[in-house]
């Protein structure tokens, strides 16, 4: 046979030799050509250096591929992060007093001086009801002036500022009423401030009408009572709880009643209300302030999330 047949023979083979398909006689013919054929055995070395790149190429480019994905998820896994404490710091921003006295004083101060610029609050007692807290101050730019505020407490258990209200006195002796929403419930917070020791009680009275209608004949007050145990106080009532009360203890149809005073008494049940008005009428510096609701801070939370899931995707998108 000739040289450039066997050669033919021997490179068609080739492929099929350098993957191992072949049999053990093929391998001895090849092989042995090999040997003596410089062409052959050239070509075999290129098919080897050949195949073996194309095996190499994939892994290298699947290793590529897979730290190419990595970065994608972790960059779609950061915007998500960044918007997560972009929305948070945007929530903190409007929750962020907290129950110290000292801190809700500022609150009230920094809230309320867009409507009254001499105005500097100082915070005598809190109540809570539920995730409402109820801080009653008084105005120590304006004499005689008190009031309460109402924030309401975020899942950072820190509090936003939503409504003041502000009262001017007559009397030195200092028992106010506040009619409050909470949650579409209805309540009285009642503040007392520097009551004097001959004052063993503090009224609510109510107006009211013993028969139907508004006719002045028919026109009464009544007043419940309740002790008083510090100079200084901070009470929150459930309307209805008082309304009742006032029904019950009037022993009498009561009909358009409403509260519209408080009154204090002696140890002796005497009415001394009058014995504490001051001279000089307390000159009221502002009657209230409200804050817009949270929608636009729900809204921009809201584009901040968004705009985090659009990234994410487009990181994540083939």
């Amino acid at each position: 046979m000739k040289q450039e047949s066997v050669c033919s023979i021997v490179q068609d083979l080739l492929p099929n030799y350098i993957e191992k398909l072949t049999s053990d006689e093929t391998n001895r013919f090849i092989e042995e050509h090999i040997e003596t054929c410089e062409q052959c055995c050239s070509m075999m070395q290129d098919m080897k250096a050949e195949i073996s790149q194309k095996k190499t190429v994939p892994k290298i480019e699947l290793k590529f591929l897979k730290k190419v994905r990595k970065t994608r998820i972790a960059a779609a896994a950061f915007c998500i992060l960044l918007a997560l404490v972009g929305a948070y710091l945007l929530y903190a921003a409007e929750y962020h007093y907290t129950i110290d006295k000292g801190n809700l004083s500022s609150a009230i101060t920094e809230f309320t001086t867009p409507f009254e610029p001499e105005f500097n609050a100082y915070v005598l007692e809190t109540q809570a009801v539920g995730g409402t807290l109820v801080a009653s101050f008084k105005d120590q730019a304006h004499a005689d002036n008190y009031g309460v505020a109402v924030l309401v407490k975020g899942f950072n258990q820190r509090y936003r500022i939503i409504r003041t209200q502000i009262k001017a006195s007559d009397y030195s002796s200092v028992v106010q009423i506040f009619p409050l929403e909470i949650r579409n419930q209805r309540y009285y917070a009642v503040s007392g401030y520097n009551l004097s020791g001959d004052i063993r009680f503090y009224g609510l009275d109510y107006s009211a009408y013993v028969n139907p209608g508004h006719f002045s004949e028919d026109l009464v007050t009544q007043s419940i009572r309740f002790d008083v145990k510090n100079p200084q106080f901070l009470e929150i009532y459930p309307a209805d709880e008082l309304d009742d009360r006032v029904v019950s203890e009037s022993g009498e149809t009561l009909y358009n009643y409403q509260l519209i005073s408080a009154s204090l008494y002696d140890a002796g049940g005497m009415e001394i209300t009058e014995n504490f008005r001051n001279e000089n009428p307390g000159v009221e510096a502002h009657s209230g302030a409200g804050k817009a609701e949270l929608f636009l801070l729900y809204v921009y939370i809201t584009i901040v999330l968004i705009l985090g899931v659009v990234f994410a995707r487009y990181f994540l998108h083939d």
